[in-house]
């Protein structure tokens, strides 16, 4: 198979720079006083997707193809699964934030000459927008590299390139610790079937999910940031929660519409971790959440985590009241809906 990890900045759309999204969040320095080029990595321009990532710091800053495939010697390689990862913002992991299969990679960086909708934004890989994922913020979770510690070989270096294959073009020993997360992560992209932002509506709801976490305007930090930082939280209490009650607890968010399994006594249940600022008395539901509550609802718990109290940069310790709904079947009657799409 040919891979080639991609380490880009950190953004809700990758779809040009928005109110609330106007340039991606780390990314390197050339990011800190510009708008990097990943900023239009998910622009759907007449069903293809142009993507960038730099490399390395190094002019002309090629990709090294022969990574990708063995003495590869041409200018664009197809084929290729592109998995795009960037620092999480809040505890400076790399997480996966999509992906392109089937793409072409080009060894040299093009110029976007005949596509304006990129405004000038160079690209070094494309691929067709029926098959590439940008996962959710919320879906967000699946680390890139081991976890070893003390051990540094087998993750991503400062370069923003990462391949499967060693310097001289070989496939790198994927049975050995270092290098088993590369065998997990493909498994993973192949597998996922959860939710992804592919239309207007996603975006829609995504920008509604992470409104609600707004800072007020203080400029502290971006919405994502108190948005990441507050789930965090509040998934970690729910995890530690159901722990010292002796449950086995599996967190199975990253591609699933819920965020835990737990399961006690040969009984599992699904459950759904909500955490907001707020009392607690409304709470924003996507699609798939109502959906599974509704065919899945018996074998549903909803853990809110209300009344959380945001510090400047932080979430205030010990901050926040726990609120169990078991079993959670969500009611038509209690269901507003808040936004709609019109299709001209």
């Amino acid at each position: 198979m040919r891979v080639l990890l991609a380490r880009v900045g950190y953004m809700k759309f990758y779809q040009g720079s928005k109110p609330g999204d106007e340039k991606p969040i780390g990314g390197g320095d050339y990011n800190n006083g510009n708008i990097g080029h990943e900023v239009y990595n998910f622009l759907n321009i007449r069903g293809t997707l142009y993507g960038y990532f730099q490399p390395h710091m190094k002019e002309p800053g090629e990709i090294n193809l022969g990574r990708i495939e063995q003495d590869y010697v041409g200018n664009e390689i197809d084929n290729v699964l592109v998995i795009w990862f960037a620092t999480n913002p809040i505890d400076r992991g790399q997480v996966v934030i999509g992906w392109y299969k089937n793409a072409t990679v080009f060894k040299s960086i093009q110029s976007p000459n005949n596509l304006p909708e990129r405004a000038n934004y160079n690209y070094n890989i494309k691929a067709e927008v029926d098959n590439c994922v940008l996962l959710p913020i919320s879906k967000r979770k699946f680390p890139i590299g081991h976890d070893i510690k003390g051990e540094k070989k087998g993750n991503p270096g400062q370069a923003n390139s990462f391949y499967v294959l060693d310097a001289k073009g070989n496939s790198k020993n994927l049975n050995i610790q270092n290098n088993a997360w590369i065998t997990n992560l493909l498994e993973y992209v192949g597998s996922y079937d959860g939710s992804k932002i592919s239309s207007q509506e996603d975006e829609i709801q995504e920008d509604m999910l992470t409104a609600q976490y707004s800072s007020g305007g203080q400029g502290f930090q971006s919405d994502v940031e108190t948005r990441l930082m507050i789930e965090s939280y509040s998934t970690e209490i729910c995890k530690n929660h159901y722990l010292a009650e002796g449950y086995t607890v599996e967190d199975v968010s990253a591609n699933r519409p819920y965020d835990f399994m737990i399961t006690k006594d040969n009984e599992s249940r699904f459950v759904e971790v909500k955490g907001t600022q707020t009392t607690g008395d409304t709470i924003i539901l996507t699609k798939n959440e109502v959906e599974l509550s509704r065919t899945q609802g018996d074998k549903m718990l909803l853990f809110m985590v209300h009344s959380i109290v945001m510090n400047k940069k932080t979430v205030k310790k010990g901050s926040g009241i726990i609120s169990i709904i078991k079993p959670w079947q969500v009611k038509n009657d209690r269901l507003t809906p808040i936004s709609f799409t019109y299709k001209i």
